[in-house]
């Protein structure tokens, strides 16, 4: 089933297709499915269950404190990526600090990356962060891919002739796959290492509901590739030979978001009225927040204003459907919302502030007796009460970071 959206004007048709609506050949048994290489994963709010830490992770959590030591480079505004290569953490803080701050596994500040200011070797605002073959790269603006070594040193840069929102670097094709955002004429273009449009991707669908959203996550590396998604779309696609091809589709039935209903109904009312008619009746949708590594492809999906955890198991092929807490069976401190940050290999972690976690440790205590208090303290909460509070001290962050089951 191989659908190219290069430069044949009716595969790019058909394309559209696909994106509002799935794919027809779709299979109609099963929860998981194939028929020729594309998965279809039945989306069923009657088989909604609760789901536990363990159910997917190995039964530890490590407590990783990013130290600050009132250091003003190492405090972190928003972590809006977080990302593990070698023996290195890469926290990309776009919005407020604008900038990469590298730490130690242990959680030790080493130094940041900060070139703010016009001109060549600087940007204005950050966009998102790769990290591939030792080099990162920093999608900026105005409209530059930066490259740095591991030490934070300026190593080359070079511009692209229009806006990237977030990005991923492909080491097979040399290429870079951009993201330009929901309003763009392409959704994704690739470039060379020059700047250089190799090929241009998804064509502007006025019949398609983009929304607003900002699509943080919209690329999954794969040991096989690169999967591209983004938000109120149902399919994942699997760049393979100069096109991207529908892979993973999820299949909402009848509660499938009504896109050509959206839009005009995003056209037809003020933005506050609109707001509240879509909390409401958007359906079935997929929210590209969460992680895929080689067991697990980790993410969220959104029913109006209800959200779930969708889990599909690569190595059983099947597929979960969660309330979207999980359930803390390891250490019982508190149930929080799946990882979505990618670490390496089978590691994923969720960060929240220190003053955040001491007040997930005081709602513990309160909740339990005294003598309960003192053995939980001592005993398989001594981690995550020592890293609470020591963050009662500290605005910048702790990781849980959890392994994925092999």
């Amino acid at each position: 089933m191989k659908k190219y959206l290069n430069k044949n004007s009716l595969i790019i048709l058909s394309i559209l297709t696909f994106i509002a609506t799935g794919c027809d050949e779709k299979p109609k048994i099963g929860k998981v499915s194939e028929r020729n290489g594309v998965l279809t994963i039945k989306v069923d709010l009657n088989e909604v269950k609760e789901g536990k830490l363990t159910d997917y992770f190995e039964p530890h959590i490590d407590y990783v404190i990013l130290e600050d030591n009132d250091q003003t480079e190492a405090q972190i505004g928003e972590i809006a990526k977080l990302i593990g290569h070698r023996d290195r953490l890469f926290v990309f803080d776009w919005w407020v600090g604008k900038c990469v701050q590298i730490f130690d596994r242990q959680g030790n500040f080493i130094r940041r990356i900060r070139n703010m200011g016009e001109g060549p070797e600087k940007y204005l605002e950050l966009a998102d962060i790769d990290i591939v073959q030792d080099t990162i790269y920093l999608l900026a603006h105005p409209r530059k891919i930066m490259k740095f070594d591991l030490e934070g040193n300026f190593i080359s840069e070079f511009n692209l002739d229009f806006i990237g929102r977030t990005f991923h670097y492909d080491s097979v094709s040399s290429r870079f796959f951009i993201y330009g955002g929901s309003r763009s004429d392409f959704l994704v273009r690739s470039v060379d290492h020059s700047g250089h449009t190799v090929d241009s991707y998804f064509p502007s669908n006025p019949n398609i509901f983009n929304g607003a959203m900002g699509d943080p996550y919209n690329f999954y590396k794969e040991e096989d590739g690169v999967y591209f998604t983004k938000s109120y779309l149902d399919t994942l696609y699997k760049f393979n030979n100069r096109a991207f091809e529908p892979r993973i589709i999820f299949d909402y039935g009848k509660l499938k978001m009504d896109h050509e209903k959206m839009v005009k109904m995003e056209k037809e009312m003020d933005p506050r009225e609109f707001m509240d008619y879509f909390r409401t009746n958007s359906g079935f949708s997929f929210s590209p927040f969460g992680f895929s590594n080689a067991r697990f492809l980790m993410t969220r999906l959104s029913n109006s204003d209800k959200g779930y955890v969708s889990v599909f198991d690569k190595k059983n092929n099947t597929f979960d459907l969660i309330n979207f807490y999980l359930i803390n069976d390891i250490d019982d401190s508190f149930d929080f919302y799946s990882p979505v940050y990618r670490l390496e290999g089978d590691e994923v972690a969720i960060a929240y502030r220190g003053t955040s976690l001491y007040n997930k440790a005081v709602e513990k205590k309160q909740s339990i007796s005294a003598e309960d208090w003192d053995v939980y303290q001592k005993g398989k909460g001594k981690p995550f009460i020592e890293a609470a509070f020591y963050g009662k001290e500290t605005e910048n962050y702790v990781l849980m970071i959890l392994k994925t089951k092999k």
